[in-house]
């Protein structure tokens, strides 16, 4: 069966770009040789429409434009094989769709599709307590420690404003450190737009962020074993 994002590929190329049928096939051999190349590289297991995270798409992107193999093949290929890509990043970004979002019924599937076998994965997670993340929220009393102002909605569980647990330092640095990440004072109450915030905001506006909390919890995190400056603590986060 061929993968959904392929199908879904196939119609944006043809029904958003307007691109010819050869040009279609074309840009999709080149994703197929894509493909073999990135599993010669053993950057990838199965298909590149496999990697259904963009960031991780955009690395590989990276990866293959710096590749002196790809390079070589790309050039022989008269640029076939990067535009097939570039214009497959295009779409998983949603470039161009903005423009066709009243007529994005045409990429529907002609049929219904049917879903596919569940995948198992293998994966390790540093422990952490949820005894402590329900804590962390009731010593705040339920506000936002960046802005006790900022409202939310009450939750069903609690019958609380609705906070987010979140760790500053992020839980899966933990090989970094001997000492324990999953601590009172590397634990704060935020609101669900400061949490999504210090995660995906701006930059510039991030590191301001855990400037602020660094000089709440310093001593603290000092304390506890986490010990570091303001700098090292936000490009520690930053670069994460």
């Amino acid at each position: 069966m061929e993968p959904l994002l392929k199908t879904y590929y196939k119609c944006y190329l043809s029904e958003v770009r307007q691109l010819k049928p050869s040009t279609v096939n074309h840009y999709c051999d080149a994703l197929n040789n894509i493909t073999r190349h990135l599993q010669e590289m053993k950057m990838i297991t199965g298909s590149i429409y496999d990697v259904s995270d963009l960031h991780r798409l955009k690395e590989l992107q990276e990866v293959l434009f710096e590749d002196a193999a790809f390079i070589a093949q790309n050039k022989k290929g008269n640029q076939m094989y990067s535009a097939g890509l570039n214009h497959y990043v295009k779409f998983a970004e949603g470039t161009n769709l903005m423009a066709f979002r009243h007529d994005i019924g045409k990429l529907d599937m002609p049929m219904p599709v049917r879903t596919e076998e569940p995948r198992h994965y293998e994966a390790k997670h540093w422990a952490r307590s949820d005894i402590l993340r329900e804590q962390t929220l009731a010593v705040a009393d339920y506000h936002c420690e960046m802005d006790g102002r900022h409202q939310t909605f009450v939750a069903e569980r609690t019958h609380k404003p609705y906070m987010e647990s979140h760790h500053t330092i992020p839980i899966h640095l933990q090989s970094r450190f001997s000492y324990s990440l999953d601590v009172y004072a590397n634990l704060i109450c935020l609101c669900p737009v400061c949490h999504r915030k210090i995660h995906y905001g701006l930059r510039d506006e991030r590191r301001e962020m855990l400037y602020e909390i660094y000089e709440k919890r310093r001593e603290r995190l000092a304390h506890s074993g986490l010990v570091m400056g303001k700098e090292e603590f936000a490009d520690l986060i930053l670069t994460d």
